[in-house]
């Protein structure tokens, strides 16, 4: 899981396995719990950071950054690839 997003994820409250022998192994999300406030939480955060990313930007242009760096940055940090 991209360190991120789990951390963005265990900040909202998600469960996350150990090295249980039954389970799937560290770093999976144990989903047998009911994560609706967690995700509704996670959800709003996600869009708190894209607001804020998009803040940002603004800034930059005014600044002399180009957009292209902006949203190369930010993908990298996410460990996303280029976008299509």
């Amino acid at each position: 899981m991209n360190p991120r997003f789990r951390i963005l994820a265990e900040e909202c409250g998600f469960v996350f396995w150990q090295d249980e022998p039954h389970g799937p192994g560290p770093n999976h999300i144990d989903w047998s719990v009911d994560y609706h406030e967690e995700f509704e939480r996670y959800s709003h955060e996600l869009a708190r950071w894209v607001i804020n990313r998009c803040e940002n930007n603004q800034m930059a242009q005014h600044s002399g950054i180009l957009k292209h760096d902006w949203v190369q940055q930010t993908l990298a940090e996410f460990g996303l690839g280029p976008k299509i």
